[in-house]
């Protein structure tokens, strides 16, 4: 039977630590059986090891010998005692036992009072209570600027951290204290953390980690049980690894513990080596501390992490012992695997820094507390110790006035804590902290400090604070180390070193070019060059031109530029970095200009409205994303009206565009002064062209809900007299038009009007018939107009179907007889409106079919013909409006004056529109009776119906020169594809005709005749049949195709991408497999055979086309023998696989040699060599590159090569015979970017621009020859 004394009875309060250290009478027991340690007795009852001597317990307190066993014994795993006796026998070290969660074997009475003076274990917990007493209460050295302070008020025993949980780790940010550490967290919105074994306590670079670990180590050291709740600690180590050279147990044995006497081992009663074989036995009662793993990880050079720590963190060393690793932020990611509960440190706790501001009492002044919380640059500042003595210092100094910009702040705190300090000695400094920002280290040794510092000893010092030793060795050899005194100090201690070299381009150059260490530069340096901005002034000019190795993005040049302020260097080089100082390379094939858009933040508004006041921006086209806000700040609206008036003064931008998504329960106070600032930019000096589109989400808003907006517009645009091009889509009402339409009556400036999803009423209709007679437009757009709700319905009964030779639409399209009292295909019921952006969708139960279809399919029976429908006949009407009907709504008055004898209308857009057949109709005598209608865009229709008439009018026409009518939802069968050819072959004045999408389905030899008679006869320069589709039944694909078949002489310009020819045996002919059919073209001089896109908007699911040796060299050898004149190729997205890489290649090259090419583009190839299976596009582009003797301009997109193949690519690039050469990268990295230009900026025979700018998720890489002029073809 064994027991325990009952701690009440005071027996641990009876000694001091110095009796508890005095000899003993020899123990015969602990000499002759230290296996069994110094309370081993048998037979004897166990006595308690740490009572009085003086006294004995009395009986009343001892436990009853015939109570059981386990009534009287307390388990280490009880984390809510129930009385204090178990509880505190729990954390007490009990001989070498303590943690084996069983009664210590028994020990002789005489033994008992000191029998803890002879246990290892516990000698080493109480010396380590003491030192870490010592420690955690002493004093640090405090530099010379402080002022005097209230004694024990900086020890680290004084500490008051602020620790929370990590956000990202715990999903909440919850402060905690000290003693939670490793106990059970109750959080206030209700999840229940459990007691972690593993606790990564994650610290800002500015704070010094050891003051945090004696904290700690203090509440354990401090009077037990520690911590408060849960399982308490027997024994805590603490392990500086900064201090570590071999193995842990060395350190604490010969570093940590002291020499002499004063050693717990000296009297020779046990040694540490038995202590520290006891510590695996204790379990979950050890605690092991590690501060500086940053110091010792493996991101530090010629730095080896020793393997007991590592086995220590994986858990191998003391498995189920307790850690807590105090690490910076840095070096966290690689340890968060290990862990079990992620804290950050964030400073102090408001509460210790306003003591501290006081000078360690509670007696600040209460301006200096209240100016120090509302700055937040003042309130970071007093995050840490000395941040806060540096406040109360300046507070002090200055009279009571402290600073409030970020700038000011840390250079007021700089000049308190290191007065008098010379510029060399900032510099050295500054040299020291921007190479500790590039590689995340918030430490440097006393050896690096003397390295980069010629006198470290001096008034510079102060912005370092010095950690405190711990080990032997440390301590003599003073290997100390210094972490910054507050945040933001050591950024503006680089910045000073960057401005330092500011007269020396070259090693600002290579600093700056050292800063890009990954992808993406790292916040601290932005804060250093945006330092450094502000430092140089009026020269930041200087550090703006070297940036571009960084690639910063807008908003980051915005900031810095914004730092430099606004003299003309520096907005010039502010230009030059966003690449609009002069006019970009536009390539050569890209018909769309470059745009920018801008949206409404604070950051875009200011840093656009500097570069708008450079004389050297060239920017033409601008758009404004306005973000309607429902807090709108009066600083937003502040900034706004400071980049509105930059613009004012800008005169580059000759087009602006303004774009906003306006939210529901907007307030009228919001669009009123969206009113005013589109009055401010429509006052632009020299704006030409305007478009403003507004989007209202409620689903049924009022009808003046933008009023304001439409009467802004009438008061401006009679001011600016520049405009010529007006655009609106406002989702305007019938009185607003008419508004509208008054003032431009009296603005003969205005030549071109779009109206995009205008809701043609009869009185909107009548206004712009109107405004057309009155004011001569020479443009007027109507892209996706619809009809009012309230437009009469008619009976027509002609399908809303896909429109072929044999549908119903065209046979009522032919019988004009039969267009008297028909209803309109576009008249729906009441409240039905089309599938348009303004409108709801169409009821499809009440139309009969989706307005929107697929695509018609090419399969037919065999017997099919158009027998049913009059369209096959050889004559076909002419288009004309039946006025009488037709007078009564829809667009009669609009076309009646468009086609009016003193029209001046050239241009009509009425794509995506609907068009009811009387519309088409009426059109179709627009365009052949006008004489001054030149363009006519029909693109989007639906129906073969819509655009018919518009075509056969055209064959009268005596004006028209350009016609767009694609849609991927037209299908002409033979009838419908002579009669068109026949009416496009007999419009002389055509030169630009678009067919992109349509599918032909061709099954009579004798529509092929009328095919070729509109090939011969047509005028047409350039045709565009993108991405349609010929299905010609009555040939096989293996029939051979006469040379000059399909002649044409006008077409220069001739798009086939995406196109395809499919035969009776169902095979498909696409890209290079047609070139055989267009031998015929003899005068082509651009050529685009590209395929389907396979990614993106737009890609394509069809079967791709793969191309073998045999075709490309074929198609090469054809080009060389039959297109002379060709100087143009476009070739995208082609799939070639080589089974003879090289000698593929070579036959390329010869025939190259001899090409015309001057302009290839080739976008998407992907080349693979088949038998390695490798990619090969940097050798295929070689070819082009080395061989083509009139090249002037590549441009290729490439995605998934390897660095090694861009690395190929770039050296590829240095032997082109061209002028110029555009790569894009996509989904690629800044680094892939370096290691194609690295060789090409060597030996100066290149301009090289690579720009993120604009290019969304792509790097272009512009590649310019020193020599070349212009880019003019041939």
């Amino acid at each position: 039977m064994t027991g325990r004394v009952d701690p009440s009875s005071g027996g641990r309060r009876g000694k001091s630590p110095t009796e508890q250290e005095e000899a003993k009478p020899f123990n015969f027991i602990e000499h002759n059986f230290p296996r069994y340690g110094p309370n081993f007795c048998p037979g004897w009852s166990c006595y308690p090891t740490k009572s009085q001597p003086s006294s004995q317990p009395p009986p009343s307190q001892l436990p009853n010998p015939a109570q059981p066993k386990s009534t009287t014994q307390s388990t280490a795993s009880s984390a809510t005692p129930t009385t204090p006796a178990p509880y505190r026998t729990d954390y007490e070290l009990s001989g070498s036992y303590v943690s084996l969660e069983c009664p210590s074997p028994p020990g002789p009475p005489a033994c008992g009072p000191d029998g803890r003076r002879g246990d290892p274990q516990a000698r080493l917990a109480n010396y380590l209570r003491t030192l870490y007493t010592e420690l955690a209460l002493k004093e640090p050295v405090l530099p010379s600027w402080v002022h005097p302070v209230a004694p024990g008020v900086l020890c680290p025993a004084r500490l008051e951290p602020e620790l929370r949980l990590h956000i990202h780790s715990h999903g909440l940010n919850e402060a905690i204290g000290v003693d939670q550490i490793l106990t059970p967290v109750q959080t206030k919105d209700g999840p229940f953390l459990e007691a972690p074994r593993r606790v990564l306590i994650e610290c800002p670079p500015w704070v010094t980690r050891g003051a945090l670990a004696l904290r700690i180590l203090h509440g354990w050291s401090r009077e037990p049980p520690w911590p408060p709740r849960g399982q308490p600690v027997a024994l805590a180590l603490f392990l500086p690894l900064a201090e570590l050279r071999g193995t842990i147990a060395n350190y604490i044995g010969k570093e940590l513990l002291p020499r002499g006497p004063p050693n717990p081992f000296a009297s020779g009663f046990g040694g540490f080596s038995a202590a520290w074989n006891s510590l695996e036995a204790l379990k979950g009662k050890l605690l092991i501390v590690l501060d500086g793993y940053d110091v010792q990880c493996k991101t530090r050079k010629s730095k080896t992490m020793p393997r007991d720590v590592i086995d220590l963190l994986e858990g191998r060393l003391f498995p189920e012992a307790r850690v807590i690793l105090i690490s910076v932020t840095a070096s966290c990611t690689e340890l968060l695997p290990l862990m079990q509960r992620l804290i950050t440190f964030e400073g102090l706790v408001w509460g210790r820094s306003v003591s501290l501001l006081g000078g360690g009492q509670w007696g600040a002044p209460t301006r200096l507390i209240d100016t120090v919380q509302s700055c937040r640059q003042l309130r970071n500042i007093a995050r840490t110790t000395l941040g806060c003595l540096a406040i109360a210092a300046m507070y002090e100094s200055s009279g009571g006035e402290l600073p409030t910009d970020e700038l000011d702040v840390i250079a007021s705190v700089f000049n308190c804590v290191a007065a008098n300090s010379s510029h060399t000695q900032v510099t050295e400094l500054g040299r020291l902290a921007l190479f500790c920002l590039k590689t995340k280290r918030s430490t440097v040794t006393a050896a690096e400090l003397k390295m980069y510092c010629s006198a470290p000893e001096t008034n510079i010092a102060g912005c370092l604070d010095r950690a405190q030793l711990f080990g032997r060795t440390a301590k003599r050899k003073s290997d100390h180390y210094y972490t910054i005194i507050c945040p933001g100090l050591a950024e503006f201690l680089a910045a000073n070193y960057i401005v330092s070299l500011a007269n020396r381009p070259g090693l600002l150059a290579a600093e700056i070019a050292g800063l890009a260490v990954g992808d993406e530069v790292e916040p601290e340096i932005l804060k250093v060059l945006n330092f450094s901005m502000a430092l140089l002034g009026a020269r930041a000019h200087l550090l703006l031109s070297k940036l571009t190795p960084l690639w910063l993005s807008p908003q980051t040049i915005f900031s810095l530029a914004l730092a430099g302020g606004e003299t003309e260097a520096n907005l010039t080089a502010l230009c030059e970095m966003l690449g609009i100082s002069k006019s970009p390379p536009v390539p050569p094939l890209e018909a769309k200009p470059i745009w920018v858009s801008i949206k409404s933040t604070l950051s875009e508004l200011q840093g656009w409205g500097l570069a708008f006041k450079s004389p050297t921006c060239t920017l033409k086209n601008l758009e404004l994303v306005y973000q309607m806000e429902k807090n709108l700040l009066l600083e937003s609206r502040n900034v706004m009206d400071i980049f509105l008036d930059a613009l004012s003064k800008n005169e580059s931008v000759t087009t602006l565009r303004i774009t906003s998504l306006i939210e529901n329960e907007v307030r009228d106070s919001d669009i009123n002064y969206l009113a005013s600032c589109i009055s401010k930019a429509l006052l632009k000096p020299r704006l030409e062209s305007f478009e403003l589109i507004l989007t209202l989400l409620e689903e049924d808003p009022p009808i003046l809900k933008l009023q304001s907006v439409v009467t802004a517009l009438c008061r401006t645009i009679p001011r600016q007299p520049k405009l010529s091009n007006l655009s609106l889509d406002l989702g305007l009402c019938t009185s607003q038009l008419v508004q509208i339409c008054a003032t431009l009556e009296k603005c003969p400036h205005v030549t071109r009007l779009s109206l995009p999803h205008l809701r043609c009423e009869r009185g909107a209709v009548g206004a712009l018939a109107a405004l057309l007679t009155v004011r001569p437009l020479s443009y007027l757009g109507l892209p996706s107009s619809w009809g009012a709700r309230d437009d009469p319905p008619s009976s027509s009964g002609v399908s809303m179907g896909s429109g072929s030779g044999s549908s119903s639409g065209n046979s009522g399209l032919i019988k004009q007889s039969s267009l008297t009292g028909a209803p309109s295909p576009r008249s729906y019921p009441a409240g039905i409106f089309s599938s348009l952006p303004r409108g709801v969708l169409s009821s499809t139960t009440n139309m009969g079919r989706s307005a929107t279809l697929p695509r018609q399919p090419m399969e037919g029976p065999p017997d099919k013909r158009s027998t049913d429908s009059v369209i096959s006949r050889t004559w076909y009407p002419t288009p004309a409006c039946d006025g009488g009907p037709h007078n009564s709504g829809t667009l009669h008055e609009l076309l009646l004056a468009a086609r009016d004898t003193y029209s001046r209308l050239h241009g009509l857009d009425l794509s995506k529109a609907q068009l009811s057949l009387e519309d088409s109709m009426c059109l179709g005598e627009t365009v052949r009776v006008s004489t001054t209608l030149h363009s006519i865009k029909l693109e989007g229709a639906s129906r073969l119906s819509e655009i018919l008439p518009t075509v056969l009018g055209a064959s009268e026409s005596p004006c028209l020169q350009m016609m767009s009518l694609g849609s991927p939802r037209i299908a002409l069968e033979d009838a419908a594809v002579g009669m068109s050819a026949r009416a496009l072959g007999s419009c002389i004045t055509l030169r630009l005709l678009s067919l992109d999408g349509w599918s032909f389905r061709i099954e009579n030899v004798g529509t092929l005749a009328s095919v070729r008679g509109f090939l011969s006869l047509t005028s047409v320069r350039e045709l565009g049949l993108n991405n349609c589709r010929l299905n010609m039944s009555m040939f096989k694909s293996d029939v051979p195709v006469q040379s000059g078949a399909y002649e044409c002489r006008s077409v220069v310009n001739l798009k086939l991408a995406g196109a395809q020819i499919i035969f009776a045996d169902h095979l498909s002919m696409k890209g290079p497999h047609m070139l055989p059919y267009l031998v015929g073209f003899v005068n082509l001089r651009e050529l685009d055979l590209s395929a389907p896109s396979r990614t993106g908007f737009g890609s394509t699911s069809s079967t791709p086309l793969i191309l073998s040796d045999k075709d490309i060299v074929a198609f090469f050898n054809t080009l060389n023998n039959h297109f002379s004149h060709l100087n143009t190729l476009k070739m995208c997205n082609w799939i070639i696989h080589l089974d003879e890489a090289v000698r593929t290649l070579k036959s390329v090259a010869k025939l190259l040699k001899s090409s015309p090419l001057s302009h290839i583009k080739l976008d998407g190839v992907v080349v693979m060599d088949r038998p390695k299976k490798q990619r090969i596009e940097p050798q295929f582009l070689h070819a082009f590159l080395a061989n083509l003797p009139l090249l002037r301009w590549l441009g290729t997109t490439l995605h998934g090569l390897s660095e090694e193949q861009i690395t190929t690519l770039g050296n590829y690039c240095g032997d082109m015979r061209g002028m110029e050469i555009d790569v894009r990268l996509s989904d690629s990295t800044i680094e892939n970017a370096r290691l194609m230009t690295s060789s090409l900026g060597m030996d100066g025979k290149f301009d090289i621009r690579v720009s993120t700018f604009g290019t969304t998720n792509s790097i272009l890489i512009h590649i310019e020859k020193t020599s070349t002029k212009s880019l003019s073809r041939k």
